[in-house]
């Protein structure tokens, strides 16, 4: 079992950070940022576990699973939730049966989700009974079975993010990524704001998600052109950039490549349609890749790109992409963010400039 305090957070952090600067061979400056040691997490996901006749969370660790009794690094909203949701469902046969799996999410102002995950149809008993509970306890619920989805209250979390003393609000939709660590993420919108080139022009962010990043960088650029494959979270953007009422942000359901395809003119895409990217002079480029990093492909084309700002989830995937772009582009200023403390995951950050010549 992981020690949860203050001093083995700190001892692991002082670890990474060392593992961080070994591995980032340049001379440029970086910033590194703590997480608070327990309560950050707020999103959790349980697989469920049956013994004598009971139900319990369970994870994996290890390869076997384990039963959960507590979870501090959860946010207090979601450890309190925990403890009353588990006695909801071992009292009432209509939530239990058939459930193998559920979610939490939380935001900073108090609001919670719950998605109970089953192998059978969801029928009015169990609408009833979520929908006392949801009443109770003043949360979300959403109950998911194959073809079926009920949502009762809502289906989305609204997280209030801060940057460069702004604010914006952001709906952090079921069934769509969102950064599990709001504090962190504060810092990582911060980072950008501040260490960005200031006045950025246009800008094409890829990987977009459902605009966490998408929302402030419309606030310090031109234009922002923002593709995202995922259907779910492309959805989720169209409605976080109407809550915002950002005016100068495109968007469309294209993968990274297919994104920088389209705008050099190699390939025309329908879901491009009234979009002219004629109108866009992109000297900026924003990325947030999945865990495996850059495609070849990808990597060729922002060789082109006079700036590069790049967040990472995959730590290698991140020190393999610098050092090929290293071959064009200057690295201006590094970024180590402790989204996931008490394990290995490092989330980084870089800022690159163009040296060679186009």
């Amino acid at each position: 079992m992981t020690d949860i305090s203050e001093g083995n957070y700190k001892k692991l952090f002082i670890e990474k950070k060392a593992f961080f600067d070994e591995q980032i061979d340049n001379d440029a400056p970086r910033d590194y940022f703590e997480s608070n040691y327990c309560a950050f997490r707020h999103r959790a996901e349980f697989s469920i576990l049956r013994k004598n006749n009971q139900i319990f969370y369970g994870m994996t660790v290890e390869g076997e699973k384990e039963t959960v009794s507590s979870f501090p690094i959860a946010s207090d909203l979601i450890q309190e939730l925990m403890v009353l949701i588990l006695d909801k469902i071992n009292n009432h046969t209509e939530l239990s049966s058939k459930l193998f799996q559920i979610e939490f999410q939380s935001s900073r102002n108090g609001e919670a989700m719950i998605s109970l995950i089953y192998h059978k149809q969801l029928d009015q008993d169990w609408l009833n009974i979520a929908s006392i509970i949801s009443k109770e306890y003043s949360i979300s619920i959403i109950g998911r079975s194959k073809k079926q989805v009920e949502v009762i209250g809502k289906d989305f979390v609204t997280e209030i993010y801060n940057y460069s003393n702004k604010t914006f609000p952001l709906r952090l939709y079921d069934q769509c990524f969102s950064q599990t660590n709001p504090d962190i993420c504060d810092e990582m919108l911060n980072w950008v704001s501040t260490y960005s080139q200031k006045e950025l022009g246009d800008v094409m962010e890829l990987h977009c998600g459902l605009g966490t990043f998408t929302i402030p960088l419309s606030h310090i650029s031109n234009k922002v052109l923002a593709t995202e494959n995922s259907r779910p979270s492309i959805k989720a953007l169209k409605l976080n950039i109407d809550l915002n009422k950002r005016k100068n942000i495109y968007f469309g359901r294209l993968s990274g490549r297919e994104t920088l395809e389209a705008y050099r003119r190699k390939r025309s895409f329908r879901r491009l349609d009234g979009i002219n990217l004629d109108e866009f002079n992109v000297d900026t480029i924003f990325l947030d890749p999945p865990r495996e990093g850059l495609d070849k492909n990808t990597l060729e084309e922002l060789k082109n790109m006079k700036n590069i700002i790049y967040i990472s989830c995959g730590f290698e995937s991140f020190v393999r992409d610098l050092n090929e772009l290293s071959e064009t582009h200057q690295i201006v200023r590094t970024a180590m963010f402790d989204q996931f403390p008490y394990t290995d995951h490092i989330e980084s950050g870089a800022i690159l400039e163009r040296i060679a010549p186009v």
